[in-house]
């Protein structure tokens, strides 16, 4: 009988706790979905781009509800989640706030909740890839946009935070290299080419009418990094050296897209 006892006792345990989880599971994807919402509503309402950034920032509260000899370590761990979250904020911006919601404020803010919800989560290797990937083409699309008409430092500067963030990201799933100054200089190439862009910045506008535009560099940065994070990969399993069959396919895609998108789709009438 106490045998029996305990095992009711044990299995009502394991029922609350498994209730529990999901509860909280749903109430994860609930606000990760109002965050989402909410940071396209106030920017939309209030016509400035400061309100959904701020929200952004202050979903990350735990990066700081720390020691503060840990706020660095935590804001590096961070920076990829907070490149996108920042960037989509400010991209529902630049979709225009003058006449309301609009089709480009709804995707961004189902872009974001996609993030939040599905992609953020996952840890696996190609996952953090795509996260790096995400950071890396929202980051640069809307520093492009905001920065075009500052000194161009301004640009290199993020553009070198958001390529030292996303390299980061996806060489920390190699704990046994140190990888310090291969993601310096990634942000420096990545900097470096946003300089150039800078001075050349064509832009894809979706119909006459239309009030949102994709810059050449988001493009161009994504198809350079999917290629550097290949032959990092293919460096890692060869003991530093870069296998041709690993990287030959990637290197043919990367300049082909590259190839077509800058003499045959950079036509002067798509320059800001």
């Amino acid at each position: 009988m106490l045998r029996a006892k305990i095992y009711e006792v044990m299995a009502d345990y394991i029922a609350l706790r498994k209730g529990r989880n999901a509860l909280s599971t749903v109430l994860h994807v609930v606000m990760n979905i109002a965050l989402a919402v909410i940071s396209t509503a106030l920017t939309v309402i209030s016509g400035n781009w400061l309100f959904g950034v701020l929200l952004v920032l202050l979903s990350k509260w735990r990066v700081v509800a720390v020691r503060p000899r840990y706020w660095w370590t935590n804001i590096k761990a961070n920076l990829v989640d907070l490149t996108v979250g920042i960037s989509l904020a400010l991209l529902v911006y630049l979709a225009g706030v003058n006449n309301g919601l609009n089709f480009w404020h709804v995707l961004l803010t189902i872009i974001y909740a996609v993030w939040l919800v599905i992609i953020k989560p996952r840890s696996e290797t190609m996952m953090t890839e795509i996260q790096a990937l995400f950071a890396v083409f929202f980051g640069t699309f809307a520093s492009a946009m905001i920065t075009s008409q500052f000194d161009p430092i301004v640009g290199v500067i993020c553009n070198f935070i958001i390529g030292y963030g996303a390299s980061r990201h996806v060489l920390m799933q190699s704990d046994d290299h140190d990888f310090t100054m291969t993601t310096f200089i990634c942000g420096l190439l990545m900097g470096e080419t946003s300089w150039i862009f800078y001075h050349w910045l064509i832009v894809y506008r979706f119909g006459e009418s239309a009030t949102f535009a994709i810059p050449q560099l988001p493009i161009a940065m994504s198809v350079l990094f999917f290629l550097f994070a290949r032959g990092y990969k293919s460096a890692l399993r060869h003991d530093g050296k870069i296998r041709a069959d690993d990287i030959l396919m990637p290197a043919i895609f990367s300049v082909l897209v590259l190839f077509v998108m800058i003499f045959y789709f950079s036509v002067a009438n798509f320059d800001i």
